[in-house]
């Protein structure tokens, strides 16, 4: 009898171990996505990171197709792998917009791939919202804070006051005076003067060459820098200007655009690649937020 009983109980056992082990081989694998940013809204040109990680067991590995992935309204991107400890892979994809709007795209599915056994898995869907570059206009909108009256106002601050007015009349005066006398007999402006001026951006007209199109908007952007930075951003290479900025003291994010908008713009003239109008139009914004967000010096 007791022979029967450890016969059952062995049987129960090894049925057990039998059916655990597809069941552990079957333990779905666990993944997060997430679209790094700062807490704002990327803006036109701005480079977006999506980053996935995917942990799993520690005798699987990670399937992905290498190839370019079409992320709807963002461009196009290569996947980058990089396994950090058995059991635990992050994918990466650098990419950026050129349109303005709230968009959702889908990453392509992960594989993992355990023995004979193959469990696919697939990121949800994710959304983005793309603000125009061009700096905001709602600081002009704003109401004027009325002014507010001086405590203790009495006849010290009115000769004050009046002092102050009748200076600035007679500096306004003097003013006046110079700028008449220039207009009767001050030469034009001279051409070194009109020089430091950047050409004024092209406009986008239906049917525009985008080759064309692209090396205006890469010339006026040129030609402000190398006044607002003194280097020689027309003779610098489109890997050397974003350089000699960040070495000039340009800010960060004004660094970036240039090496974002000399790189679409390069591909545009160079390498055969027509963009269409609505990418244009995202160019020359990036171009206009260079220029009008970034004031030349004094």
């Amino acid at each position: 009898m007791t022979r029967v009983v450890v016969l059952l109980l062995a049987c129960l056992a090894l049925c057990g171990a039998a059916l655990a082990a597809p069941v552990a081989a079957q333990q779905p694998a666990d993944l997060t996505v997430e679209v790094v940013d700062d807490g704002e809204p990327f803006s036109v040109g701005d480079p977006i990171i999506i980053r996935v990680e995917v942990r799993y067991a520690e005798d699987a590995r990670v399937e992905l197709d290498s190839a370019m992935t079409e992320l709807g309204p963002l461009d196009a991107a290569l996947p980058e792998l990089e396994t950090v400890e058995p059991g635990f892979t992050v994918v990466v994809w650098r990419s950026a917009a050129f349109q303005v709007g709230a968009f959702e795209f889908q990453l392509p599915p992960i594989t993992i791939v355990r023995g004979e056994q193959r469990q696919t898995l697939m990121p949800p869907l994710q959304r983005v919202e793309i603000v125009s570059s061009l700096p905001s206009e709602d600081v002009a909108s704003r109401p004027l804070t009325p002014p507010q009256e001086l405590e203790g106002g009495s006849g010290f601050a009115f000769w004050i006051a009046a002092l102050l007015a009748v200076a600035a009349g007679f500096v306004l005066a003097r003013l006046l005076g110079i700028r008449a006398r220039r207009r009767r007999g001050a030469p034009a402006r001279s051409p070194a003067a009109e020089a430091h001026r950047p050409p004024p951006l092209p406009e986008l007209a239906a049917g525009a060459n985008a080759a064309e199109f692209c090396a205006a908007l890469a010339a006026a952007v040129r030609a402000h820098l190398a006044h607002r930075y003194r280097i020689p951003a027309q003779s610098l290479t489109s890997a050397e200007l974003p350089e000699q900025l960040a070495a000039a003291g340009a800010p960060a994010a004004a660094v970036q655009r240039v090496r974002t908008l000399l790189r679409e713009c390069d591909a545009a003239t160079f390498a055969d690649h027509t963009p269409p109008s609505a990418r244009l139009d995202g160019y020359r914004q990036l171009a206009a937020a260079i220029i009008d967000g970034d004031p030349e010096r004094p």
